[in-house]
Order: structure tokens, then C-alpha cells, then sequence
């Protein structure tokens, strides 16, 4: 367009020292708003109402330091947001007009026409839900700091980090029972600097939450023993924590989803496979971090000169952008993804024929949701549709799915064994093997000897070589002249020796 909009152009040094008064009647939004305003930096009080508000300023003027804006709910009992603003701007010279920012959850034109008929003036208007982003937006509107707009990339970029910095110290409680998603959604939390306490069910959220106090929780919808829905109905009926946001993640996206997670208790929805701006942003819209001027915080690690093989069935672009570029953490993610369904048909196969009815649809809806997360997006689409055939628990057409869904997974699990092994250097001298690189290993090798596969001979020589510096060559060449007499009966004792004492050592 010919003239394109302005942004914001605010800067570190435009904001110190600035004061800032919010106004609100709601201590969960007052909470909120301030901690925002603390993450940039500002000087920040708080009044709880209308004739509040005017005390505090008068008294701040006095002193010498009158505050440069002021946050200001509109509808509060009492003295509501218009007729307070028109107290401060006929009592306080300092309060002038151009410092009132009015946040409301009700009509724009609606509040803009009452302001005119009550004689208040208003320089800018925050709708709610407020964002870190659309709160820094205002400042530079009314500070006067505007520039034109940078590429929707950086800006979204922007936005990501506006949200991670409102972040820094929030005590968030992660209830996930899928170690790839723990491993992916703790190490975002811990880049923004939040403190992360991980619990695998609802049940152990609940102890938790009993043994310490937390700013927010992440509550995964499908877990078994206790799911989400179940364990937030519980944390509701405790008085001290009704107040606590809840944010559901589930890898359910259909129409009516977001309004069972809030009729359960929660507050927001979170969507998997997880889009890290959304994430970031919902959270930041409810969590106020107790600490957030105290917890320094870390970067969120931004490393895409690393390279990644070509594996079939992967979308490496869309895995990176899940982890936001972090290449060390996409191939955790990967290694997990490995190991949790290298296994995936015999896994399936036992829970279908268990006496847990839903198994077969949380095996598959997990499925689902990890394929997503790393980019798999023909086996994504795959569980999906296993899942649908599990929920009508149709056996044929569950087993036209479980064939479509091993179709898609088997070339994805070639290409993730070849990019583990690849990993899998050599242990030093003297030192330890690591043991989620060894664990795969040995069970990859215990299942060939049991089925008398001959493909036993290179897993197990590539054992022995990636144990060479770990001081047990006498019991992998053991196991190696086992295997190649075709002797699978003295090669599986041999193989429980050289665990057992792996795991002493």
C-alpha cells in the first residue's frame, strides 16, 4: 500500500524510568496487566477502584513523581473507568489526557461515546484479552514512538519474544504423560525462563500442586489414569486454587473442543501439534509470573546452521519451527519419536486385544499428536484416521487403518534408526555409555536373538564397537562368537550378562 501503517519503534531506553498506575477492580486482571507492564521494564502500581486510583495519583504527584501513563478498566463499581479519568484530568494537571489508556472488554464505540458524553478524554483504548504485543503498541502510540513496520516474520518474531519475556520466572506446572511432548514443551518454557515442574497424570498434578505453589498449569486433555478434564474439575473444587489458570493442550482440534475445555474449568486451549507463538501468546494472556522481576531468564536458542539428512516421510521444516529453529532439541525429539514407535504394530496389537477399551484410541490419538510435533505429516494424518476407526471400535476398519498407518510409519522409522545410529559415537575411554543411546541398542539386539534373526551379527558388532572404550570387550566378543555360530541360546545369556553388568558399571 502507499503508505503503510505505523508500528511501534520503542526502544529499552524509551520506557526506563516511566511510571505507570493500573487500574482494576479484578485482581487476576490486575495481576496480569501488571506483570506485562514489569516485563518492559516500567515502574508499576496498582489501585483496586476508582476513588483508589485518584488517591494514588494525587499522592504521586506530591511526592514529585506523577505517573507518565495510567491503565484504567472502565466498567468497576463505584466510580467506573470515565468518571475517574475525568476526576484525574480536572484535579490532577499532571494526569493529563494524553496519559489515560482505557482497557475494556466491552464495545469500542460504545466506550468512545460515553467517554464524549461524560467529558472524559481518552487517548487510546485497549481491548481484553490484552497482549503483551498490543500493550507495547499503545505505549508507543502514546509515547509518540512509531516507525513503519518491519517483514511479518521479524514482527511475529517480535511477538514471540514480547510474550517469552512476560513470562521470565512463572512457576508453570506441566501435566503431560508423553515424554517427546514433556521434552518439547519444557524446554520452550525453559528457554522463556519459566521454572517447569513436569507431572506424567492428573493424579500426580493434583500432589503437585498440594506439596507447592504454582502461577499456571499446562494440562494435557488425554492422559490416563486421571485425564485433564477430570483432574481440573478437582483442582476447581480446592478454594485456593480457583483462580489458578489452566491452559488444556490436546491434539483435538473439532468444533466444540475449546468449549468442553472451559466448561472442565480451564481457561484457554492450546492445540497440538503446538504452534509456539499461539502458545506463548495464550500463556502470556493468563499466567502473571510471581518472580518476573526477580528471574533473569534465558534465550531461546535460535540455531538453524545445522543440518539435517533428508529422511523419508519427515518435514524437517515444520519439526524446527515447532522447536523454533532449536536443531539439538528436534533431534531429542526425534530420538524419542524412535523409540516410542519403532515398536509401534506389536504396541498396538497388545492394547488391542487388552481389556482397556479406549487404549487403542489414546495409542493412536498419541501417535497423532508426536507425528505432528516432529513434521511427520503423512503419518499424522494416518493416526488420525486410526484413531476415527477406533473410536467406532469397527475391527475391520481398524485394521485397514492400523496397514495405512505402519505404510506410513515404516519408511519414517529406516530413516530415524539410520540418523540414531549416525549419533551413536564411539563411548570414550573410561567413561559411561549414554544410556538413551544404549537402552535402544540393547533391545533392538535382544529382539533379533529372540526371532533367531541373523541381522543379530551387525547389530551386535555395532555394539561392540560403540562399547569399545567402556571396558567390556571380553563380553561383546562373547556375545559376537555366539551370534555367528548360529548358538542364539548362548548369545541371549550373553547378552544378559553384558547388561547386567552395564548397569552396575
Amino acid at each position: 500500500q502507499a503508505e503503510p501503517i505505523p508500528r511501534r519503534g520503542l526502544s529499552v531506553e524509551d520506557l526506563r524510568g516511566r511510571r505507570v498506575l493500573v487500574v482494576d477492580d479484578t485482581a487476576s486482571a490486575r495481576e496480569i496487566l501488571s506483570a506485562m507492564v514489569r516485563s518492559f521494564g516500567l515502574d508499576v502500581d496498582v489501585a483496586r477502584n476508582g476513588a483508589e486510583a485518584v488517591g494514588t495519583a494525587a499522592a504521586a504527584e506530591r511526592n514529585g513523581h506523577p505517573y507518565d501513563l495510567v491503565l484504567m478498566d472502565w466498567k468497576m463499581p463505584g466510580m467506573d473507568g470515565l468518571a475517574c479519568t475525568r476526576r484525574l484530568q480536572e484535579k490532577l494537571p499532571a494526569a493529563g489526557a494524553t496519559t489515560v489508556i482505557m482497557v475494556t472488554a466491552y464495545g469500542r464505540e460504545e466506550l468512545m461515546q460515553s467517554a464524549e458524553r461524560q467529558g472524559a478524554v481518552l487517548r487510546s483504548v485497549l481491548t481484553k484479552p490484552v497482549t503483551p504485543s498490543h500493550l507495547l503498541d499503545v505505549f508507543a502510540e502514546v509515547l509518540g514512538k512509531r516507525r513503519t513496520p518491519e517483514s511479518r516474520a521479524k514482527r511475529r518474531e517480535a511477538e514471540v519474544d514480547e510474550a517469552m519475556a512476560a513470562l521470565r520466572g512463572a512457576r508453570l506446572l506441566l501435566v503431560e504423560d508423553n515424554e517427546l511432548n514433556q521434552e518439547l514443551a519444557g524446554e520452550l518454557l525453559r528457554c522463556a525462563g519459566a521454572d517447569v515442574t513436569v507431572a506424567g497424570d492428573g493424579r500426580e498434578a493434583l500432589n503437585r500442586l498440594a506439596r507447592q505453589p504454582f502461577d499456571g498449569v499446562l494440562m494435557d486433555c488425554q492422559m490416563p489414569e486421571m485425564d485433564g478434564y477430570t483432574a481440573t474439575r478437582e483442582i476447581r473444587q480446592n478454594p485456593a486454587w480457583q483462580d489458578m489458570p489452566i491452559i488444556a493442550m490436546t491434539a483435538n482440534a473439532m468444533v466444540g473442543d475449546r468449549e468442553k475445555v472451559l466448561a472442565a474449568g480451564m481457561n484457554d486451549h492450546i492445540a497440538k501439534p503446538l504452534n509456539v507463538a499461539e502458545m506463548f501468546a495464550t500463556l502470556a494472556r493468563w499466567v502473571a509470573p510471581f518472580r518476573s522481576r526477580h528471574s533473569p531468564g534465558t534465550a531461546g536458542t535460535r540455531d538453524n546452521d545445522e543440518t539435517l539428512p533428508a529422511v523419508p516421510g519427515l518435514d524437517t521444516a515444520l519439526g524446527l519451527a515447532t522447536t523454533m529453529g532449536n536443531v539439538k532439541l528436534y533431534r531429542r525429539l526425534l530420538r524419542k519419536f524412535y523409540e516410542a514407535y519403532r515398536d509401534f504394530e506389536s504396541d498396538f496389537q497388545t492394547v488391542l486385544g487388552g481389556s482397556d477399551p479406549k487404549a487403542t484410541i489414546r495409542a493412536a490419538h498419541t501417535l497423532k499428536g508426536t507425528a505432528g510435533t516432529i513434521g511427520a505429516v503423512g503419518v499424522q494424518t494416518a493416526a488420525a484416521e486410526l484413531e476415527h476407526a477406533c473410536r467406532g471400535e469397527d475391527l475391520p476398519q481398524i485394521g485397514e487403518r492400523l496397514a495405512a498407518t505402519l505404510a506410513a510409519l515404516a519408511p519414517l522409522i529406516r530413516g530415524l534408526r539410520g540418523l540414531v545410529e549416525a549419533e551413536a559415537v564411539p563411548v570414550p575411554h573410561g567413561e559411561k555409555p549414554d544410556p538413551a543411546v544404549l537402552k535402544p541398542r540393547l533391545e533392538q539386539l535382544g529382539a533379533l536373538i529372540r526371532d533367531s534373526d541373523t541381522g543379530a551379527t551387525e547389530a551386535a558388532a555395532a555394539l561392540a564397537e560403540f562399547l569399545a572404550g567402556a571396558g567390556h570387550a571380553v563380553r561383546t566378543d562373547r556375545l559376537l562368537a555366539a551370534i555367528e555360530n548360529y548358538d542364539f541360546d548362548a548369545a541371549a545369556a550373553a547378552l544378559e550378562t553384558l547388561t547386567r553388568h552395564l548397569e552396575l558399571s
